[in-house]
């Protein structure tokens, strides 16, 4: 099977300035960079990009999906310099879901990563195709490290998949629940204070609020009153106007932030949804 991928790792012995090899540890790296991904102990065997390329296609056809996207995402960078690559593949699962004429897609993302950081991992993604907005979520991490004999199975990746599908439908039962929940300007500012990660003193002083803090306060607003106009005032337009500031708004440093599966964006993302809850439960 082809490669979904243009480099594979490398696993290269490492020697001391006098050329000596020293034992028990292995150079990680890219071949077609040559770019260092980590410094681990020989007994880890990360999954090649080959390896999970044949992976993700086997758990497609077993499960009557298909793989519409594969990536390569660039995580944070370590202090020696070395680059973390993650990749994923999204494979089509569901049917559209259609909120207030807003339809969404559900795609189960599958990913590993190569320094011990992040093992394999199986994830839920949802872009609404009406502006094309990202929510997503690591259902399932197999946090043992990868070694020789303990490669993630296929069969492992399907059992696990009931999960996934568990998840979406609480996800979409509370997409649908945000709908029936009123907002008002009050429930805006509290969701932009939290966002924005206002101290108590910021509260009751809104003059100390630092310029770059202000203007992230105006552009996740920017996103909510738009969404909230298509979507209506309730907590269903507050939530997309939060994924809009993060999928198309929010700017941060390359090597800080990739996929909304991690970092700051995924964060916020369940930040704004653990706060959509809450007015739920009211």
């Amino acid at each position: 099977m082809e490669n979904a991928f243009n480099w594979d790792i490398e696993k290269t012995d490492i020697v001391d300035i006098h050329g000596n090899v020293i034992s028990g540890y292995n150079n990680i790296s890219r071949n077609d960079s040559g770019k260092t991904i980590a410094v681990m102990k020989n007994s880890y065997h990360p999954m090649t990009t080959q390896e999970f390329t044949e992976t993700a296609e086997e758990v497609a056809a077993q499960i009557g999906g298909k793989v519409n996207e594969y990536q390569d995402w660039e995580t944070s960078t370590s202090n020696m310099g070395a680059a973390r690559p993650v990749i994923t593949a999204q494979i089509e699962l569901t049917d559209p879901l259609e909120i207030a004429g807003s339809k969404i897609e559900g795609k189960l993302t599958l990913g590993v990563g190569f320094d011990g950081s992040r093992s394999f991992f199986i994830g839920h993604t949802s872009r609404y195709l009406r502006c094309s907005n990202e929510f997503s979520s690591i259902v399932k991490d197999f946090t043992s490290r990868l070694t020789k004999n303990n490669m993630i199975r296929v069969e492992e990746i399907i059992k696990n998949i009931t999960l996934y599908r568990e998840y979406e439908d609480k996800l979409y039962e509370n997409f649908k629940k945000f709908q029936e929940v009123k907002i008002d300007d009050k429930i805006v500012d509290e969701c932009v204070a939290r966002l924005a990660k206002l101290t108590e003193e910021e509260r009751l002083d809104p003059s100390i609020i630092s310029t770059q803090k202000n203007n992230k306060m105006l552009d996740i607003r920017s996103s909510i009153i738009p969404e909230c106009g298509e979507l209506g005032e309730n907590a269903w337009g507050l939530f997309n106007g939060v994924t809009h500031y993060t999928t198309h708004v929010y700017d941060s440093k390359a090597h800080e932030q990739y996929n909304r599966l991690f970092g700051a964006r995924k964060e916020m993302n369940h930040k704004a949804y653990e706060f959509c809850q809450e007015l739920v439960e009211g």
